[in-house]
């Protein structure tokens, strides 16, 4: 088997890189801020949706021509008027997959339910004897 720098052998090697990276994902991310734009474009095609990350009008409309698009002042926007976006902290910790419960706590021990008393028997089969 080949030796490597430092000693490490190529098995070595490779388990120290997957825990390398393993450990680069597991870590945790702080929570991100969340920007608010005060410009809006609203598309209309077959799946309708809703763009609202742009500074100005202008940005708004240029991205909207040529598209069958409509741009709007979002009626949400908390920011004053003619700021370019507002940073707010998220009120709950940040997930991509929508709000959590900020108290969910996934290493908690939940108790078991205590188990029935009640013992399910099957009747016994009445068997007919010739006498």
């Amino acid at each position: 088997m080949s030796k490597l720098p430092f000693g490490l052998s190529a098995r070595h090697a490779v388990a120290v890189v997957v825990l390398a990276c393993g450990g680069s994902v597991l870590a945790p991310v702080p929570a991100q801020a969340l920007i608010e734009y005060p410009y809006c474009m609203r598309v209309y095609t077959r799946d309708q949706y809703e763009d609202c990350s742009y500074s100005t009008l202008a940005q708004c409309q240029l991205s909207a021509s040529g598209r069958s698009a409509m741009c709007y002042r979002d009626p949400f926007y908390r920011g004053a008027p003619g700021t370019a976006y507002v940073v707010r902290e998220p009120r709950v910790p940040y997930s991509p997959f929508g709000n959590i419960d900020p108290y969910y706590n996934p290493y908690r021990a939940t108790v078991a339910p205590p188990p029935s008393r009640h013992i399910h028997r099957k009747p016994k089969r009445k068997t007919h004897r010739a006498q």
